[in-house]
């Protein structure tokens, strides 16, 4: 479905080469994620990567393009960045700030930046949209691909949030297998209460558990395609059913931290 769609819409020569999709997913440990997908975006690795691999890696890139690819921030504020709000230089290049989580416009940005009418739009035609909104990009010698995988992400990669129905109470039943999902998938890394290998919150440390609560968009994007310069697996693989009981069971960790 994905080479069709690539091939039916032009998508450049360079993701071709790279995206030789075999017609079963490519599976890998996470030990060596990182570096496959560092490999890819220097264009050093042309083994056949599955669709979820690839549209798991254009959402890293669309959440954190600097940590996804290990480049190097600019040193200026984006100039399309919405003028008259507060956000770091780097952070003022990332898909996210403006475009939300939710990929329905952040708040930042007055809402209006949407990006969910280009859901299955053709590849060469996001690539236009792009870079006429963004011509800085192109200063930047970041390559082609990088940029390339963000649009096939937007294209066919973004899931539709309210779907998942995020917060809704679910039966017994569903959270037993949203825990059994956590302990086989997250829990190596996490702990059982969830508050492992995560930043400091304002000086505490965080916890899956408040994020799934306070940041659950947020939550729902790295869980489906992992975090960007880390190791973490994309769920990409799993039914929305298993990644929204996983949420559901997440909320109930940590429940002493509003």
């Amino acid at each position: 479905m994905l080479r069709k769609l690539l091939l039916a819409t032009g998508f450049v020569a360079v993701s071709l080469a790279v995206l030789a999709l075999p017609t079963e997913p490519a599976s890998s440990p996470a030990g060596g994620l990182l570096n496959q997908e560092r490999s890819v975006l220097s264009g050093e690795d042309m083994h056949e990567f599955g669709d979820g691999f690839m549209l798991a890696l254009g959402g890293k890139l669309y959440d954190d393009l600097w940590s996804a690819s290990d480049a190097t921030p600019p040193m200026a504020r984006n100039p399309a960045f919405p003028s008259g709000t507060e956000a770091s230089v780097t952070d003022t290049w990332r898909c996210v700030s403006c475009h939300g989580w939710d990929y329905k416009g952040d708040a930042k940005a007055g809402g209006k930046l949407s990006l969910r009418q280009l859901d299955g739009k053709p590849m060469n035609e996001l690539r236009a949209r792009f870079d006429k909104a963004h011509p800085a990009y192109l200063e930047l010698g970041l390559g082609e691909l990088p940029v390339d995988l963000i649009m096939l992400f937007i294209g066919a990669g973004q899931v539709d949030h309210a779907a998942f129905e995020l917060g809704k109470p679910v039966p017994d039943i569903n959270l037993a297998r949203g825990q059994d999902v956590f302990e086989g998938v997250c829990m190596n890394c996490h702990d059982p209460d969830g508050k492992a290998g995560l930043p400091p919150r304002e000086g505490r440390k965080s916890s899956l558990g408040w994020l799934a609560r306070n940041k659950p968009n947020r939550v729902l994007h790295r869980v489906i395609n992992g975090y960007p310069g880390q190791a973490m697996l994309s769920l990409r693989f799993m039914e929305d059913a298993a990644v929204r009981d996983l949420i559901a069971y997440m909320l109930t960790l940590d429940p002493d931290t509003p």
